[in-house]
This record gives C-alpha cells, sequence and structure tokens, in this order.
C-alpha cells in the first residue's frame, strides 16, 4: 500500500507510530499524543470492567456506568421494563433512602446528572465539583447495590414514564422509529414498543410490577455485565481506590449479556416499500439494506468507507447530482442498526416535492451510484486518505466535556478490549476491497426496506403506541428491475482525493500570546480582536466574522430574504464546504437581529482557502431560480412546522420573540409567500450596502496572518460604513406588579407553561441574585412538581437570561393538569420556597455560592469551547472578557440579606407563557383561553421600556 503524500516521509512515518503507540505511558490504554491526562484500566473482584481517568486541571469530576442490558431484554407482556428501571434506581437506596437524595446533593455541588436506555445498553452518568467525588460516587454506587422499589414511588413513576411517552407521542422521530419496528420479525425484540406506558407496567393477572422490576434488576444488573468510567483531580492510584472501596459491593450474578438471535426481518419480507404519515410537513425517502454484523470489522470499519462514498455531497455526488434535478436539500448514509448478529446499512434522503414525484427516477440514480462504487469506487487511495484523517482527528482530539466524555467511553469500554476503549473509533488499520466488496453485494433493490415519510401518501394502517398512518407493500419484481436500468449519467462518478487535509500541522510561536482577545485592528466599519493561543496544543484556529447591517431586520420581509440569502450561500458553497467538513473545517453561515455571522474553524492552515471561497461567494453570489423555489419551501416547510413542537418548547420560544426585537415565525410565514427571486437579486446588494464588521481571530494563528484575513473580509465585504449604533440588542421591560399572559393556541394533548420572572435590573448584584436563586430552586422545584406530584415528564427550571437582563424560568408540559392548575402549583412552591429563604443559614448559602462560582469560573474544554464564550462577550459588548470573574465576585460578595431581600422581589415582573392541551380546552374558560399579551408588550416596545444595560 502506498500511502498518500501528505507529509515529508520522516513525518509521516512518526506521526503513524504516535497513532499506532497511542500515550503508552497510560497503563496500556491507548490515547492521543495531545492527551495530558493519565488513564488506568483494571477489573473488581466481582468482573467489574473500569478506567479511571487522571486529570489534575479539571474543575469537574464525573462517572458514568453503563450496563449491559436494555429494552432488548424486555418481557413481551412487559415492554418498558427496562427504561422503567433506570427511572427507579434514582428514587432511593438502603443507604440514602431519600428520592430526591443523589438529585439534590449532585445539584447543589455544581453537577449535572442523567440516564438512558438503549436497545442493549443502560447509561447513567453525572458530573460535579471535583472535591465532591467522593460522596457522590458513594449515593451512586448504591444504584447498583441496594435500591428500594419504594412502593409508592413505584407507582408515581409509571405514570412519570407515561408522561414521557405522552410528552412525544407527535415526535415524528419517535412515530416513525415506532412505524418501521412494528414492521420486523415480532419475535426480534427490537420490534417491541420500549418506552412504556400505564398499560404496559400495570399490576396484571401474572405479577405485580415491583416484583417484576426487582425480578429484572436481579437477573440482569450484574457487575460483569457492567463498565465503570471515573475522571477526577486525584491519581489513577487514588481513583482506583476510591472504585474499589464504593463498587466492590455491586453484586456479581456471572450472567452472559442478553442476547435475541432472530433475525430482524423475518425470511421472504423484504423487498418492502413502506409509506408513513408525518406530523410536520417533512418530505424523507429512506433505504436500508440488512447487512451481516459489523462489529468485529471495527478495526477495519468496511460500513463506514461505504456511508462516506455515498454520504459524499462534493462533485460527482449522488447527492449533487438529485440537488441539480431540484429532487432533494440533503443525504446522509450511515450503518443503521449494529446488532450483535447483524446490521444495516441506512440511507436518508431529505426530499422536495418534486423529488416526492420522482421517487423511482431516485432510486434508479442511487443504484447506479451503487455500481460506481462496486466498479471503482472500492479505492485504496480514498481508504488511505480515510485513515489519515482519522489519524490526524485523534492526534488532536479536543476535549469534551466530562460528564460526556465518561458516558462515551463507558460504552466503548463495554464494546472494545480494555486497551482500545479511546482509539478504537478512529482505527483504519487495513484496507480490504473484498471485505468492502462483500458489504456491497447486499445493497440491491430484493434486500431493501424503502420508507417514505410525509404528510401526502397513501396509508391503509394504524400503529396502535403512536397512532401513526401507514402502509407496507411488498416491492414488485418489475419495481425492482426498473430500479436496476435507470439512465447511466456522467454527472455521477467517485470523488477524487480532498483539496483541504492539512499537511502542515505544527504549533506557531508561543512568544507573543495573549491571555485574552486584544484589538489589533480598528479602522472605520472594522474591528479585529485576536488571540493566539496555544493553551490547547493544536494546529487549529477560529475565524469568526460578523456583518451588520440596517436592512438585515427593518421588516419581516427583510428578515425572511436574510434568510434566504445565509441559506443560498451555503447551498450554493455546499460541494466545497463539505470537502472542508470532511478534513476537519467547519463553516457555519447564519442570520441574526443584527445581520448575518460567518464562523470558520479548524486547522489554520487551510483557513485562508476556505476563506477566499466563502467571501466571494457572500459578495458575489450566482443564485439560480430553481434552487431558491426549493430553499425557499425548505424554509417556509421550518417556520410552518415551528407550531408542531413540543408544547413547552414553542412557550420558552415565545418569551423570546415578545422580549426581543424580532419577527415571530408567523409573520416571517406569512412574508415569505410574498418574496421573489426578483427580492432576493435585489435585497442582496442592499443588505451590503452600509455595513459594519466585527472579527474574532482565535487559536493557532499569529497576528500577521489575521490582520490579512481580516483585511480580506473587509475589501470584499466592506462597502460604505454604517453607524455602530446597532449592536445594541434591547429587551423589553416588563411592568412591575402583575403577571402578562400569553395563551398559544397548540395542536397536542399535553398542557405547558413558561413562567418566566425578570431582573429588575442589569446590575451584577441583581444577576448574581437570579444565578443563586437559580441554583436553589432547581432541584427542589423538580422534586416537588416531577417526583411527587407526578405532572409531568418535563418539569425543569432554568436561567434564562435575555442579553444582559437576569431572567429565570420554571417550564411544565403536563398531561395530567391544565395551566391554570400548573400556575398554582408553581405559585405554592414560590411559596413555600419564600419560607426556607428565611430559614436559611450563611453555611447553606456559601454551599450555593460554591456551587455556582465553580459552574460559572469553569476552563473550557476546547478551543471552539472558549471561541464561543468570546464572541457572545464581543457580540454583548463585554470585549474586557472579565464578565465571568465579575459576576463571580458579586456572587461571593453576596449577603445572605440580600439574596433574601433578592427573593422577595422576584415575583415583580413575570411573563407567563402557556397552552391548554386539547383534552384541557373543555374545562377552561374562552376568556382564559383567549388571554394574550402581545399587544401590551409591542405597546411596551413602541414606548421604548427596556431593560437599562448594566
Amino acid at each position: 500500500m502506498t500511502p498518500l503524500k501528505r507529509l515529508p516521509f520522516s513525518k509521516y512515518a512518526l506521526f503513524c507510530l504516535l497513532f499506532l503507540l497511542g500515550n503508552i505511558a497510560n497503563a496500556g490504554v491507548h490515547t492521543s499524543p495531545s492527551d495530558s491526562r493519565e488513564y488506568l484500566t483494571f477489573t473488581l473482584n466481582n468482573q467489574m470492567k473500569v478506567l479511571v481517568i487522571s486529570d489534575p486541571t479539571s474543575s469537574k469530576a464525573a462517572a458514568s456506568l453503563d450496563v449491559a442490558v436494555g429494552s432488548n431484554a424486555n418481557p413481551k407482556e412487559r415492554e418498558g421494563l427496562a427504561h422503567f428501571l433506570e427511572h427507579m434506581l434514582f428514587l432511593g437506596t438502603e443507604k440514602y433512602p431519600e428520592a430526591g437524595d443523589y438529585q439534590a446533593f449532585i445539584s447543589s455541588h455544581g453537577g449535572n446528572h442523567n440516564a438512558y436506555t438503549a436497545f442493549e445498553n443502560t447509561n447513567y452518568f453525572f458530573d460535579i465539583k471535583a472535591d465532591s467525588l467522593e460522596p457522590a460516587l458513594d449515593r451512586f454506587s448504591q444504584f447498583f447495590i441496594s435500591p428500594l422499589f419504594t412502593d409508592k414511588y413505584v407507582d408515581r413513576e409509571r405514570h412519570a414514564v407515561h408522561s414521557e411517552y405522552q410528552a412525544k407521542i407527535r415526535d415524528d422521530g419517535r412515530r416513525i422509529y415506532a412505524v418501521t419496528k412494528q414492521i420486523l420479525n415480532p419475535e426480534n425484540s427490537y420490534s417491541q414498543f420500549s418506552v412504556g406506558s400505564l398499560e404496559t407496567l400495570a399490576d396484571n393477572e401474572n405479577g405485580k410490577i415491583r416484583d417484576d422490576l426487582i425480578k429484572f434488576y436481579q437477573q440482569h444488573y450484574s457487575a460483569n455485565l457492567m463498565s465503570l468510567v471515573v475522571l477526577g483531580n486525584q491519581s489513577t492510584a487514588d481513583l482506583k481506590a476510591l472504585v474499589e472501596a464504593k463498587f466492590t459491593a455491586v453484586p456479581n450474578a456471572h450472567v452472559r449479556p442478553f442476547r435475541n438471535n432472530t433475525p430482524l426481518f423475518k425470511p421472504a419480507s423484504l423487498p418492502l416499500k413502506l409509506n408513513i404519515k408525518t406530523v410536520k410537513d417533512l418530505r424523507y425517502m429512506s433505504m436500508t439494506f440488512p447487512m451481516p454484523e459489523v462489529r468485529s470489522q471495527w478495526r477495519k470499519k468496511p460500513l463506514y468507507y461505504i456511508s462516506s462514498l455515498v454520504g459524499y455531497e462534493g462533485a460527482g455526488s449522488l447527492l449533487s447530482e438529485l440537488k441539480a434535478k431540484g429532487w432533494a436539500t440533503g443525504l446522509a448514509a450511515s450503518t443503521g442498526t449494529s446488532l450483535p448478529g447483524e446490521s444495516t446499512f441506512h440511507v436518508n434522503i431529505a426530499l422536495t416535492p418534486e423529488g416526492l414525484q420522482n421517487q423511482e427516477a431516485i432510486t434508479q440514480l442511487f443504484f447506479n451510484y451503487i455500481d460506481l462504487i462496486k466498479q471503482g469506487g472500492i479505492s485504496e487511495t480514498l481508504y488511505q486518505e480515510e485513515s489519515d484523517l482519522n489519524r490526524i482527528q485523534f492526534r488532536f482530539q479536543e476535549r469534551n466535556e466530562p460528564i460526556h466524555y465518561v458516558s462515551q467511553l463507558s460504552r466503548q469500554l463495554r464494546q472494545y478490549p480494555m486497551q482500545e476503549t479511546i482509539r478504537a473509533p478512529y482505527l483504519f488499520e487495513a484496507f480490504d476491497a473484498e471485505l468492502i466488496g462483500s458489504y456491497l453485494t447486499n445493497v440491491r433493490p430484493d434486500n431493501m426496506l424503502l420508507t417514505v415519510k410525509a404528510r401526502d401518501v397513501e396509508t391503509d394502517q394504524s400503529n396502535p403506541w403512536y397512532n401513526v398512518e401507514f402502509s407496507a407493500k411488498p416491492i414488485s419484481t418489475d419495481m425492482q428491475q426498473a430500479m436496476l436500468q435507470g439512465p447511466k449519467t456522467a454527472a455521477l462518478y467517485i470523488r477524487g482525493t480532498n483539496p483541504f487535509v492539512a499537511t502542515n500541522l505544527q504549533l506557531k510561536d508561543r512568544a507573543t500570546a495573549a491571555t485574552n482577545p486584544q484589538v489589533i485592528l480598528e479602522q472605520p466599519g472594522l474591528t479585529l480582536w485576536h488571540q493566539q493561543d496555544a493553551s490547547f496544543s493544536s494546529p487549529k484556529a477560529n475565524l469568526f466574522f460578523s456583518v451588520m447591517s440596517h436592512r438585515a431586520n427593518l421588516t419581516s420581509k427583510d428578515a425572511v430574504l436574510t434568510g434566504l440569502y445565509t441559506r443560498m450561500v451555503k447551498d450554493r458553497l455546499n460541494e466545497v464546504l463539505y470537502d472542508a467538513y470532511v478534513a476537519g473545517l467547519n463553516t457555519d453561515i447564519y442570520p441574526h437581529l443584527k445581520g448575518f455571522s460567518v464562523r470558520l474553524s479548524g486547522y489554520n492552515e487551510k483557513l485562508p482557502v476556505l476563506l477566499e471561497k466563502v467571501t466571494a461567494e457572500l459578495k458575489n453570489p450566482m443564485f439560480t431560480e430553481q434552487r431558491f423555489a426549493v430553499i425557499k419551501q425548505q424554509y417556509a416547510d421550518q417556520l410552518a412546522n415551528a407550531k408542531k413542537e413540543k408544547p413547552f418548547n414553542q412557550t420558552i420560544n415565545e418569551i423570546f420573540q415578545l422580549l426581543l426585537p424580532q419577527w415571530s415565525k408567523a409573520e416571517k410565514l406569512g412574508a415569505i409567500d410574498t418574496v421573489s427571486f426578483a427580492d432576493l437579486q435585489r435585497f442582496t446588494p442592499e443588505l451590503l450596502a452600509e455595513t459594519e464588521l466585527r472579527v474574532l481571530s482565535h487559536g493557532n494563528m499569529l497576528a500577521d496572518e489575521a490582520t490579512d484575513m481580516a483585511n480580506h473580509i473587509a475589501v470584499t465585504l466592506l462597502k460604505k460604513v454604517q453607524p455602530k449604533h446597532l449592536s445594541q440588542t434591547p429587551v423589553v421591560r416588563l411592568q412591575k406588579g402583575r403577571p402578562f399572559v400569553q395563551t398559544l393556541d397548540l395542536p397536542h394533548n399535553d398542557s405547558a407553561i413558561s413562567i418566566y420572572f425578570q431582573g429588575n435590573d442589569s446590575a451584577l448584584k441583581t444577576r448574581a441574585e437570579f444565578a443563586i436563586l437559580s441554583e436553589l430552586m432547581s432541584s427542589p422545584f423538580y422534586s416537588r412538581l416531577r417526583t411527587e406530584k407526578q405532572l409531568g415528564y418535563v418539569v425543569f427550571e432554568t436561567p434564562l437570561p435575555l442579553r444582559k437582563a437576569p431572567g429565570l424560568a420554571f417550564v411544565v408540559q403536563s398531561p395530567v393538569a391544565d395551566p391554570l392548575s400548573l400556575e398554582e402549583h408553581i405559585t405554592h412552591f414560590m411559596d413555600d420556597m419564600g419560607d426556607q429563604m428565611l430559614a436559611m443559614s450563611d453555611t447553606q448559602l456559601e454551599k450555593y455560592k460554591r456551587s455556582v462560582i465553580s459552574r460559572i469560573l469553569k476552563e473550557e474544554n476546547s478551543l471552539s469551547e472558549r471561541s464561543a464564550r468570546y464572541w457572545n462577550q464581543i457580540d454583548r459588548n463585554n470585549a474586557d472578557f472579565h464578565s465571568r470573574e465579575a459576576l463571580a465576585k458579586s456572587i461571593a460578595e453576596l449577603s445572605l440579606q440580600e439574596l433574601q431581600q433578592g427573593f422577595k422581589q422576584l415575583r415583580d415582573r413575570q411573563l407567563i407563557v402557556r397552552s391548554f392541551g386539547l383534552k384541557h380546552m373543555e374545562n377552561a374558560s374562552r376568556e382564559e383561553i383567549g388571554r394574550t399579551c402581545d399587544v401590551e408588550i409591542n405597546s411596551l416596545k413602541i414606548a421604548g421600556e427596556f431593560m437599562p444595560e448594566a
């Protein structure tokens, strides 16, 4: 095999050696050479696999335990049992019997927690302040040693699971998944309903649900099926000792992982055409092909390679041709399902209305492209390129948040040999043309599940759990033959090598590095902030720039045109941007209230090339009327579908709509119908006619290089300079003394409410009070309304600052209570919190202060995370970059009396956004259902009633 000549041979050989050896100091665990953390793997006496990670620099500790059992082991008469068990483990153990103890401890020590149940595994995880790891692990370990399964919580949590099921019953993703499972082999547990409901989790003639829960736990929650990952700032030896002390007591039943060897599809059930009616105005066509199992091929990754070719979006690709014909807007290819005995290859195509009418022609193009791959796409050169790119990605792997990192690794610790836990996803060890070809032979019409998902499809059946209309019909032999006999086209061809692959991966001289971005270029209409930052030891940089224009949002039509402009530019650049993306360069172009922004990030060597291509298209976009029609339809669908989002999401979004100077989705939807291609052509030069540029350069880049790129942006895009006052984005100041109430009319069975509390001002002290109060109330609010009252699955309190204006919100979506009742529950909660505030001690307050300060001052894990913070500060005119430290100082200085006074004023300024569920409408008065405040709030905007800037 001849490697691609991207690096001089000596550097390439060294690079490969570093990749293959990994960080050999880490007790046999192959890690990235750029990862300074220490790793240690071991197995407890009870056969639990463990990986501990020592990171002395981390302010957060984290842990995750993965159990090798999920919904695959649900008894047929107990669908959802594994998911129900996941819920129950949070509700008390023998050592910590209080149902909310674990949650309250994690929350009050600056942490987060969650869990999920998948088909083959259940994953539990948390993070916390580093100095609180030991007591957190003590609580966490008891989940797997002595859970209580208290009777009253068994019954309550059944309702919580049912609420989760009901909350997502109109979610198209869930509905499509449910129908797809329904047509699978009923003898395979993958076909089962996996969420659970009051019906499946009820006591019945076969036994009590609590007994079945305990039986499932004892049968499957065995230490030998568990993988644990713990990250802390202690040494690996100390972390190992901590794990041994906490988890050795987890029982080992010496059980094997549950396996169902029945095939996913019944014999002779394919090929099959499946139509699924969607709630939203969506149009997708997917093709799924059963395959031999692929897990054992993790070193060679044949399906990944096939997916990279089919999913390619550059010139000559399947997507490129589908877009040229006006039939598609997107395409994704991947391993669909990966099970111990089989897998699937899955291709999903986002269709236009015209594409929906040309399904047969699309399948013909698809199989034409598969033929091309068989004939010339199984290429050692392209495989080696995939291998090289993954080596580079592994070499300069960015740190993830500890909570996500441990969750990911606990799953991988189960899937791969212990020493390959981290490196395995990046390995492409050997090109095997025969192996790749053997998987490709399964991509054929007679082995296909063809699924069309849209609102306008013919159906004749209904799914029992989600009430989804669908149809399932065999694909005739004639139709199969037709799919293979499409006309050949020269527009389809296999891609060449990627021009964006970086060859210079050196770090710049650190001598000029500053601690924060500095203004290094300021001239009329252009300000450049720059920081050369080598603290992440990565040859990457981020270049962000914002083009601010008065025309961007003057009217709802202008806002739509700005959105269409950015979408059209991205569409025009897609073939170029995809190559860049594959090579580790990311591009985002998006509209905002003051204009639009561009974010370029990745290996710094190729950023200037990417910038030139993006700015050239921004300045002189070569739009076509055909693509305009497609993008306009896509944008209109997105605006219309917003009405069908989850109710709680819509109540939160309405807060932003009402209090910020932005056009509502309904206003944009009304405007988009009037927009023509000629309008866009006229608008584009007007948008760019009078602008101001703000640029941030951050990472592995010298000041001269940053200046050159900023000047290039200015020369290309800056024509006439506009006044700088556009940079302010005011927030409506709610009046004191009464709540504003906005009622939404939403087609959903559940009711929802968001009660937003706004600070009296934007002063640092007020923001400090809101930060502490949010931390104080989050866990008890969840415990009261979710665990105790069982009002719904979606229950949370969240900080909700708008610009510099402090705020927080209580959010509930409920299948059992209307908004008036929910408001009453929240009011009672606030009353009780007032009593608790009066009883609070200085010692208790200090604990919450430490938690909040730790969260605020947490060091970023990656260059991109830090760049995002800098960009946010620039956008808010806080370009001294010390706002975090100032807020932390204000929190530290806050007295108990000041906080108590702040709580008394919390309800001074309120906005309530709510929706009555369909099942709750009949008991509500017309006056309540029709109550709105948008006219009043618009009057405040007109009168200039805005929050003062601090």
